[in-house]
């Protein structure tokens, strides 16, 4: 037994500084965000994503306009609040095909299929040049699902074969 006042108190003390090593950190984890005002938050399902248009025979590009099947797809919007806002349209921004304001094809290859473009259009198949807003979408309370259909668009008379790949950005505006 310590009889020595002090001797009790630096024991207490060397055994409190040992507990101390043993609690050694393994590691650290940071925390980030946002708080925001915004009247909706764009799904996370919907900030990247891939949209397959799928095998097309080039025979069915025609000439320059044709088109193939489009396909839908949407952008879904959460805890959307309609005291903030009623509508909301979406921008599209990319590499454009020249004059036609498509999706330039980046089929990333040297064989890439040459005299196709990517085309948007709105849910009512109203075509959505690069750069330039969509129509307005009515918004209500909650989650909104923003449709749209994407298709092939040939830019010239002769489509060749090959990957015909494209990569937009989107901006959505309220109001």
């Amino acid at each position: 037994m310590l009889k020595h006042p002090l001797a009790k108190f630096f024991a207490l003390a060397a055994v409190g500084a040992l507990s101390q090593a043993a609690m050694a950190f393994d590691g650290t984890i940071n925390f980030q965000g946002d708080i925001i005002d915004a009247t909706c938050s764009v799904a996370p399902s919907s900030q990247n994503k891939t949209v397959q248009l799928g095998k097309v025979v080039s025979r069915k590009f025609t000439g320059t306009g044709s088109i193939s099947t489009p396909v839908d797809f949407s952008i879904d919007l959460l805890d959307c609040d309609t005291a903030s806002a009623k509508n909301a349209q979406v921008t599209f921004s990319g590499t454009a095909d020249g004059e036609n304001l498509a999706i330039a094809n980046s089929g990333q290859t040297v064989a890439a299929a040459t005299g196709v473009a990517i085309q948007l259009k709105d849910s009512t198949g109203k075509v959505i040049p690069m750069g330039k807003a969509s129509s307005q979408y009515i918004l209500g309370n909650g989650t909104n699902s923003l449709q749209f259909k994407a298709n092939y668009f040939a830019t010239k008379d002769v489509v060749t074969v090959g990957p015909a790949n494209g990569m937009a950005q989107f901006t959505v505006a309220y109001n």
